[in-house]
């Protein structure tokens, strides 16, 4: 076996120690034992302060069902502007080669994409 130095050593011997029992075991305290501050806390259930939380608002079935007409609407004004870009990039695609490829196609691209998203996010929160 190798002979190790004496500072190697006794770090070794403190985390074999601090492994073994934890950090009360080197003060010589009762490692089962919790400290009455962390019973305290503990027992306090944690909450975010009044401002950060949300009100419990429950809307009534007038609410709901205007809400969701207006989500609806939303919804065909940009299924509207989404064919209307389609059918552009299609036009612009029809005139580029396959060389050449406008940065406008990218754009309608991602501006399609985004638009898809905010169409599927409305039609899940209905």
């Amino acid at each position: 076996m190798a002979i190790l130095s004496k500072p190697l050593s006794t770090a070794l011997i403190v985390a074999a120690t601090l492994l073994a029992g934890g950090p009360s075991t080197l003060a010589g305290q009762n490692p089962s034992a919790t400290p009455p501050a962390q019973v305290a806390l503990a027992a306090t259930p944690q909450h975010p302060p009044a401002e950060t939380r949300e009100p419990d608002i429950s809307l009534s079935q007038k609410q709901k069902r205007n809400l969701m007409k207006a989500n609806f609407e939303k919804m065909k004004r940009d299924a509207d502007e989404l064919a209307a870009l389609a059918k552009s990039l299609q036009e612009d695609l029809d005139k580029s080669n396959v060389n050449i490829l406008s940065l406008g196609v990218v754009e309608k691209a991602e501006r399609i994409e985004k638009l898809a998203k905010k169409i599927k996010s409305t039609a899940r929160g209905m």
